[in-house]
Parts: structure tokens; C-alpha cells; sequence
């Protein structure tokens, strides 16, 4: 049995599974809603509460519909990219190991595997860009040697969007800051 998830349903027993998926439903309203309002503290305490919550929304919806065929949770999709950016593993190993645990979040691996990936890259940019202030965003990616671009640009932009990085237009490119 995994750790995490016997904690789930420990702080989760006593409450219905209709009122604890009517919390995922309202938590998904606040993730959109904190990360709308750039309060991303909020938003992945949304995201922390809304996996604990995933066992009963699979289950209910199982039993309601006859099978789990959600194709979102942005409690994973945003909050993994969003732990990958600050570095926070142990977020990423913990939304790892339930997605491993539940078969029906198969389809979810690869958005872990990728901010694993996102979270190694992010700190090799960071460190980077603080030893070079002033270099081309564009130029990343032959410096560090990464093959995938768009990633790069990705990370980037998540890195400014949480005041990591800074970004000024210089030409068709921009150059980077720490802040």
C-alpha cells in the first residue's frame, strides 16, 4: 500500500464520496482561478488538495458512468509543471507515486516523466542565465546541449510567469535575467 495515498484516505474518511468529489469540482474551480490571479501558492495548495481527492472521483465516477474516461486534472497537468519550476521533488515524487498507484491515471506518466525532466532543465537554465545575466533565451538551447526547443521556451516562460527569471525583447529573441 502507498504512503500517500493510505494518508489520503485517512484525512478523507467520514466524508461521503459525493461531498468529497463536489471538493474536487471546487477546487478545480479555484486552481483556474489562483492561477489566473498569478497567486501560485494558492493555486498548488488547490492542486495538493484536489490529488488527495482523485481516489473518490475515480471510484464515483466509475460507478456513475461505468467507466474513468476524464481526459484532464489539472491538478497534475498544472501543478507538476508549476513544482518542476520551483524544484519541488518531493511534490513531483509524491504526484508520481499516485499516478502509479491508480491504472486509470496511466495516461498521466508522461506528464511526470516530463516534469522530472522540466525540473532538471530548470535548474541548469537558472544556474545557467545567473552565471551569464544578460544571455540570449534563443541560445539555450545549443548552450546547454538540450535537443527539444520548445521545451526550453516552455520553461522559460514558466520561469518568468513565477518571477524566477526576467525576460527583455531584444530583436526576435530576448535576453534573461535572474531576479
Amino acid at each position: 500500500m502507498s504512503n500517500i495515498i493510505e494518508k489520503f484516505r485517512e484525512a478523507n474518511s467520514g466524508a461521503s464520496p459525493k461531498k468529497l468529489v463536489g471538493m474536487y469540482f471546487e477546487l478545480l474551480n479555484k486552481i483556474e482561478e489562483y492561477k489566473r490571479e498569478k497567486d501560485f501558492n494558492k493555486m498548488l495548495i488547490c492542486c495538493q488538495k484536489s490529488i488527495s481527492l482523485l481516489e473518490p472521483l475515480i471510484e464515483q465516477t466509475k460507478k456513475e458512468f461505468g467507466t474513468f474516461d476524464i481526459k484532464s486534472i489539472p491538478a497534475i497537468e498544472i501543478g507538476s509543471n508549476f513544482w518542476a519550476i520551483y524544484g519541488e521533488e518531493d511534490q513531483l515524487l509524491n504526484l508520481k507515486e499516485v499516478v502509479e498507484y491508480f491504472p486509470e491515471l496511466e495516461p498521466w506518466k508522461k506528464t511526470i516523466e516530463k516534469a522530472f525532466t522540466m525540473k532538471e532543465l530548470a535548474s541548469r537554465i537558472y544556474r545557467y542565465v545567473r552565471k551569464n545575466e544578460g544571455c540570449l533565451q534563443k541560445e539555450l538551447k545549443k548552450t546547454l546541449e538540450i535537443k527539444d526547443g520548445r521545451l526550453v521556451s516552455n520553461i522559460v516562460y514558466y520561469m518568468e510567469l513565477v518571477e524566477k527569471l526576467k525576460r527583455k525583447k531584444i530583436g526576435n529573441t530576448y535576453s534573461l535575467f535572474t531576479k
